[in-house]
């Protein structure tokens, strides 16, 4: 149950990270055409260009871990009898897991810190760190919960789907072991 709703989520972020890549395109598009065609540059296109990449990346981190599509070193892995595969997986996601409690340590600090300080971004844009902030500590939760997802399931394998699928796996749509 924990694989779908992790599954679940991160179509809807992979969705939303999907538009605010569209979006950011089109707004420094725009300001790009001001700028050189018009010689009339806006003020505001690279501050929120800027602010929107923020979320971007909060918001297809769990997505991009789900599909395989972080670094990885999987040439050893390939060569490796399903059993040793499947504990190197199972190896991998933990400190994934460790990686993530970490971060969520970290930007939930700076989330806090934000939002105690109540500052502004030293920006043409008056807004809060918080309104940019708040993003951080939801998306490595997600990230940490499909990373928790990802390691139930490879623990409940069995050692033979292993080697028959792949390392990773390559799109959300697969699913993975």
């Amino acid at each position: 149950m924990l694989e779908r709703i992790t599954h679940a989520i991160n179509r809807v972020f992979l969705w939303i990270a999907g538009w605010l890549a569209a979006a950011t395109l089109a707004i420094i598009t725009y300001d790009l055409v001001l700028r050189n065609v018009f010689d009339e540059p806006t003020t505001w296109a690279l501050d929120v260009s800027r602010f929107m990449m923020v979320y971007l990346f909060f918001f297809a981190l769990a997505p991009a871990l789900e599909a395989g599509a972080h670094v990885s070193v999987d040439i050893l892995e390939q060569n490796m009898p399903p059993k040793v595969r499947r504990w190197l997986q199972i190896l991998a996601m933990v400190f994934v897991l460790i990686f993530g409690a970490f971060l969520f340590w970290q930007v939930m600090r700076f989330t806090i810190e934000a939002y105690e300080d109540n500052a502004l971004f030293p920006t043409f844009i008056r807004i809060r760190l918080i309104e940019v902030y708040w993003i951080a500590p939801v998306g490595v939760a997600e990230f940490l919960l499909t990373a928790f997802a990802m390691l139930l399931k490879r623990v409940r394998a069995k050692p033979e789907a292993f080697a028959k699928l792949p390392p990773a796996p390559t799109t959300l749509s697969e699913g993975g072991v």
